[in-house]
């Protein structure tokens, strides 16, 4: 166990933390944008990729009580490219230096993991959090990108849902379509420079393992035999999450994804999920931000990503 400045320490989590844990992650949430956007489903979902070892890889901060107060972890996220990691404490012990001593552990054990190897380390903040943003820039980050948070609420708005194209049909997820929505994925985002097949294979992989995977809810759109579009949809807790909606190129145009959109929106629905989200690259091309601007979702939230290489 390390030792903090005034009687903080940190340790590896345990099974038993992951509750406390949310709770932090949630509270952060709460200040920067008014509602929770996590939940212990996505932190054990997290507990599970690959490459990924809680005991080296994690840490719980607690407080002088014992009380978990923050959480801070690293993981390859990106296989010899990039590292991710994020770090999070109790809004009520910001200004303590305690952001700064977690930031060093993520640092050193994220150039344990680079092995004599170049890599990034990303690190996620939002637009409401200053304090993080300037400790970042501080300590050499520099902003890379930014993802995009949309959200609609289904009890006030529920858009008229198009029909599909004739001979495409909308259903939800056999799992004998598993192989199917793998070549759509990769088909539909195989150019987007950040990912590779095989990381997008783990992320495909880790979307069917989570917690919260309900295939009733997940929608395919198949014309024939073959596969054209999906949609992955989850329900958890206070939130269902799209996690895009793709759509093989050569399908394009042909208004699948706002047929997909509405089918998950309804199947949301009928479960009693009034508030859906969906998050997508602000440098997503318009395209995609218009479809999911057109079935009503709006920006809700911005987090800018902050990277610095690592030698």
């Amino acid at each position: 166990m390390a030792e903090f400045s005034r009687g903080y320490s940190v340790r590896s989590p345990a099974d038993h933390d992951a509750s406390a844990i949310a709770d932090v992650v949630q509270a952060l949430d709460v200040a920067d944008f008014g509602e929770p956007d996590f939940s212990e489903q996505d932190l054990l979902d997290d507990w599970l990729r690959p490459r990924f070892d809680r005991d080296t890889d994690a840490w719980v901060l607690t407080g002088p009580t014992g009380r978990i107060i923050g959480y801070a972890y690293v993981w390859e996220a990106q296989p010899n490219r990039e590292i991710e990691g994020d770090a999070y404490i109790l809004p009520e012990y910001s200004g303590r230096g305690l952001g700064t001593q977690l930031l060093d552990l993520m640092e050193a054990r994220a150039r344990d993991v680079c092995a004599g190897r170049t890599l990034s380390l990303a690190i996620f903040a939002s637009s409401a959090n200053d304090e993080k943003r300037n400790l970042l820039e501080r300590r050499g980050f520099e902003p890379t990108r930014a993802v995009l948070r949309m959200r609609i609420d289904l009890s006030r708005e529920m858009p008229e849902p198009p029909s599909p194209p004739p001979g495409v049909e909308i259903r939800p997820l056999a799992l004998s379509d598993e192989d199917a929505v793998r070549e759509v994925w990769i088909d539909a985002f195989g150019d987007h420079g950040r990912f590779s097949s095989r990381s997008m294979d783990e992320w495909l992989q880790s979307r069917f393992d989570h917690p919260a995977f309900d295939p009733s809810l997940w929608r395919v759109a198949v014309e024939g035999e073959r596969t054209l579009g999906a949609v992955l949809v989850f329900d958890v807790g206070p939130t269902g999450y799209l996690s895009s909606v793709g759509v093989r190129a050569d399908a394009r145009g042909r208004r699948i994804g706002p047929a997909l959109l509405a089918s998950a929106f309804a199947a949301l629905r009928d479960r009693g999920q009034m508030r859906v989200v969906v998050s997508l690259d602000a440098d997503a091309e318009a395209p995609s931000l218009a479809l999911y601007e057109a079935a009503g979702m709006r920006i809700h939230e911005r987090h800018d990503c902050f990277t610095k290489i690592l030698a």
